[in-house]
């Protein structure tokens, strides 16, 4: 017969601040012909560009999230060309977000859609909730150990039983406004990430004392 062991669970979660912010930028002008529609869904393209410029460094990346062209009726029932640009815009500094939404957001027929709080892929988060988790194994195995009179003598196997990434998330800020010139500002609290953390470990055991099953 091999060495007793013990097997458990450890588990961790850690709240962190977000390491970065995702907005929807989208442009929808509209106009009586096609042309018209596309030259000011154009212009308002480099507007969000030109803003998107002066925040700098505070703007990591953005892209083409989508683009549109089509025939819309009003309530009238009048035809209308739309055309719609969408961007997405990864903010690197979550401070500047509050700053960034208010500056689109003057722009006419702009709307954001956001912030969208995220770690970044190549976190180190995730990988100190598996440290955490572990240390978290190692704690109970100990415990269970302690309770039957023997002591940890060797490692088995270790299990990822999933890492998790995630969430609460705020709700969108959504803007189709067009600000006061007196410069408002949006004050956006940044909701903590969860990572979760579980592992699963094998210990080897030393053998009992038959009294411990006496008790």
């Amino acid at each position: 017969m091999g060495a007793p062991q013990v097997v458990v669970r450890g588990e961790a979660v850690l709240r962190v601040p977000p390491e970065a912010a995702d907005l929807l930028v989208g442009v929808h002008c509209r106009a009586r012909d096609r042309e018209r529609a596309l030259e000011a869904c154009a212009a308002r393209g480099r507007a969000v560009v030109a803003v998107l410029a002066r925040a700098g460094d505070a703007v990591e990346a953005q892209e083409t999230a989508g683009v549109a062209v089509h025939l819309a009726r009003d309530d009238r029932g009048a035809t209308w060309s739309v055309a719609a640009l969408d961007t997405r815009v990864t903010v690197g500094r979550t401070g500047a977000v509050g700053e960034l939404v208010v500056a689109l957001g003057r722009l006419e027929d702009v709307e954001v859609r956001g912030p969208y709080w995220r770690l970044r892929p190549d976190s180190p988060v995730p990988g100190q909730a598996r440290l955490a988790a572990v240390a978290d194994a190692v704690a109970r195995a100990r415990t269970y150990a302690a309770a039957f009179g023997v002591q940890l003598t060797g490692l088995v196997e270790v299990a990822d039983a999933g890492l998790g990434a995630g969430s609460p998330v705020a709700g969108p800020v959504a803007a189709m406004a067009r600000f006061e010139s007196s410069g408002p500002a949006l004050d956006l609290t940044p909701a903590p990430q969860e990572v979760h953390g579980s592992v699963e470990v094998r210990f080897t055991t030393s053998v009992p004392d038959p009294e411990v099953f006496r008790r």
